[in-house]
Order: C-alpha cells, then sequence, then structure tokens
C-alpha cells in the first residue's frame, strides 16, 4: 500500500473495527455505590448508569486516550508490516468492505449510545474497586455469568 493516507484510513476502520469488537471488562465495586460490569482498555470509559438500569455512562478523556491506544497500536502494525515484511495491498473492494463493517458497527455503537438515556462526562467521578477482569468480545457474555455468580 504506497499511499500513506491508504495506510491511514486502513488503520482507522480497522482500530474502530477493533475498538468496539475486543475491549477489556472490569467487575468493580464503586465506592459508596453499587458494584457493576464496565468497560475499556487500558482506562475505564464505560459503567453502568446509577440512575437507570438501561443507561451508560460515558467518559470521554478515558474514551479518547483509550481509542488512542488502540490507532497507535493497529498504525504500528500495518505500518510494520508494510515496511518491513511486505507491502499491504488490497483492492477497492475489500478497501470498502472494511469500511462498511467500520461505519455499521461505529453506527450501532453510536445508536446504543443515545438511545439508553446514557450520561456523557468528561471523566469518572467515583472511586472504584476492582474485584475481578478479563478481555470480550462483542457478543460474549462471559463477564454477565461471573458476574451474576458471583451475586448468588
Amino acid at each position: 500500500m504506497n499511499n500513506k493516507n491508504r495506510l491511514l484510513t486502513l488503520a482507522l476502520s480497522l482500530t474502530i473495527i477493533i475498538f468496539i469488537l475486543f475491549t477489556k471488562w472490569w467487575i468493580a465495586d464503586v465506592v459508596d455505590g453499587t458494584d457493576g460490569i464496565m468497560y475499556g482498555f487500558p482506562l475505564i470509559y464505560k459503567s453502568p448508569a446509577f440512575y437507570t438500569s438501561m443507561a451508560n455512562q460515558y467518559f470521554l478523556m478515558a474514551l479518547v486516550i483509550d481509542f488512542f491506544v488502540y490507532f497507535m497500536a493497529v498504525f504500528a502494525f500495518l505500518f510494520l508490516i508494510n515496511k518491513f515484511f511486505f507491502e499491504i495491498r488490497l483492492n477497492k473492494k475489500q478497501l470498502l468492505t472494511i469500511y462498511a463493517i467500520a461505519t455499521v458497527l461505529f453506527g450501532i455503537e453510536i445508536l446504543f449510545a443515545t438511545v439508553f438515556e446514557s450520561r456523557f462526562l468528561i471523566k469518572r467521578d467515583f472511586d472504584i474497586e476492582v474485584k475481578q477482569t478479563g478481555f470480550k468480545f462483542y457478543l460474549s457474555e462471559e463477564e454477565r455469568k461471573i458476574y451474576n455468580k458471583s451475586h448468588q
């Protein structure tokens, strides 16, 4: 892939896909509050809202930092492969497919973030005590099973 703009847009699209599909979950007790499952890597950027059961809280500073970490890792990986191993060659149809997947996933996340009375904060305004962590694929419910098991 000789065009640096193509490498950047590929990295951005793959970052969106990976950021949405793979993350870290944290089962944590909120100091002076309830416990819950929170998400984000390396920082927690999403937690359940305390005022209603279907809403989430998003911490924008942590979200930006997490996305930047993911982007730098994906871009560095693609850059190193492109520079030292082989040139990344994707035709227009393959690139458009990746762009379409990233756009659909991003749209779904935006829909979920806006439809359930979510709250957006600059940073998390409460302390937590982490009980357990793990990694999550988008549709897996492993953390929910562990959380429910600890509350029986």
